[in-house]
């Protein structure tokens, strides 16, 4: 897929990311705690330079970096990532509804399953992998409406808020 194509969901539309997402919003939702809870980006300083320097690390190669929007009105409320092991048919994904407005509505499903079937029916890939925190209950949701299933859990892997928290492993394979 060329990364200037757009996915579309039932709610959202996946896009590549560009410098023109590297806005004060995006920037926002990398500072705000709640909002990397679970996510180890919480240890790390985003500026707009970071982030372009991020941005650019996806030239030219296979892993992918997607803007969410939502269709109804085309604002931009997250990001997916898409990093590929071409030997093993696999691909690693990630995402952040980074706008909170949008939690709990649907939107972060219709773009993991968007970016899956997409991977699954055009890349041709055998595995799709991930992994969240257990208190991370919305991404647990997503990843088992998603048809994903739990293969590994690291026994209180990170901290959080200085507690304990099992990492957990989910895959799903094509079919």
């Amino acid at each position: 897929m060329a990364t200037s194509s757009t996915l579309q969901g039932r709610q959202i539309a996946l896009r590549a990311f560009t410098a023109e997402h590297l806005t004060p919003a995006y920037l926002g939702w990398l500072q705000d705690a709640e909002t990397l809870r679970f996510s180890n980006q919480r240890f790390r300083t985003h500026t707009r330079e970071s982030c372009a320097a991020y941005l650019a690390s996806f030239a030219g190669g296979a892993n992918r970096f997607y803007a969410i929007h939502r269709r109804q009105d085309d604002r931009f409320i997250g990001t997916m990532t898409a990093y590929f092991a071409p030997p093993h048919g696999t691909a690693d994904l990630g995402i952040l509804i980074g706008d909170r407005t949008c939690w709990g509505q649907g939107h972060g499903l219709d773009a993991w399953q968007t970016l899956m079937n997409h991977l699954f029916d055009h890349e041709k890939l055998r595995k799709i992998t991930a992994g969240t925190l257990r208190g991370n209950v919305g991404m647990v949701r997503i990843f088992e409406r998603a048809g994903m299933r739990l293969e590994g859990v690291r026994a209180a892997q990170e901290l959080v808020d200085g507690a304990p928290m099992d990492a957990l492993l989910y895959a799903r394979f094509r079919t």
